[in-house]
This record gives structure tokens, sequence and C-alpha cells, in this order.
């Protein structure tokens, strides 16, 4: 670890530095960086902003529920979220954030989002 001078003093040297692995390319010192490629990988995938809340939200949340026979309830529990949430997501009386979407959608395996490219005319195409 490497520290200031101001506080390299309050604790005491336990080792040697071990120092992260180099690898030299044409005379340059390049150290893997885990934020760099964390950063390719987020730019491969499609952002939030391509994609829309289906219109029928609240139709295929409660049919995706009930079909694996679960009560508002237990879906609150699992997805961490009270049921009055859910209760009202369902009602369309509120309209679920991109967090509760994605909950949503991993514990119902089902997919709420659709690109924007189908949305044109006001709803996907295909249905």
């Amino acid at each position: 670890m490497v520290v200031c001078d101001n506080c390299a003093r309050l604790g005491r040297k336990v080792g040697p530095a071990i120092a992260p692995p180099v690898s030299v390319i044409s005379n340059r010192v390049m150290r893997p960086n885990p934020a760099q490629n964390a950063l390719r990988t987020m730019a491969q995938r499609p952002t939030e902003e391509e994609f829309e809340l289906d219109p029928e939200y609240h139709l295929l949340i409660r049919q995706a529920r009930e079909k694996l026979g679960l009560p508002q309830e237990q879906l609150g529990m699992l997805i961490n979220e009270k049921p009055s949430v859910i209760k009202m997501v369902e009602s369309k009386k509120l309209k679920p954030d991109i967090t509760l979407t994605r909950k949503l959608m991993h514990e119902l395996k089902i997919n709420l989002l659709v690109p924007l490219s189908e949305l044109e005319g006001g709803r996907p195409k295909g249905t």
C-alpha cells in the first residue's frame, strides 16, 4: 500500500511492497487497471437510454407473478420491496425505476425493456 509521509509515520512497515505485474510495450510501462477493463465492458453493453419500459409492464408483471404462483407480498419479500410497491406497479399507479425494473425482470424471468426503435409507433412491434 502506498501512503503519504504523514500517514506513513502513523503506522509501521510490515514487509516489502508488492508491485502489481508490469508489462513493457515499446519502452512504456503499462500497469493493468481494473477500472479501465470495467469501462471497456460497460461501453460494449447497450445503455438504458436505448431502451424504454414496455407500455404494458403492469400486465406482464402480474401475469408472470401469477404464473409462478407468487402472492404480491412474497414477490415483495423476494426483491426486497414493500408489498404496496408491487400493488402500485401492477395497478399502473407507479412506474418502476430502472433498479426496480431490473429486480422484477430477474426474479420473474421476464423482459420489461423494449428498444426505442420498436416503440416508434407507441406500441412494440409484434403485439
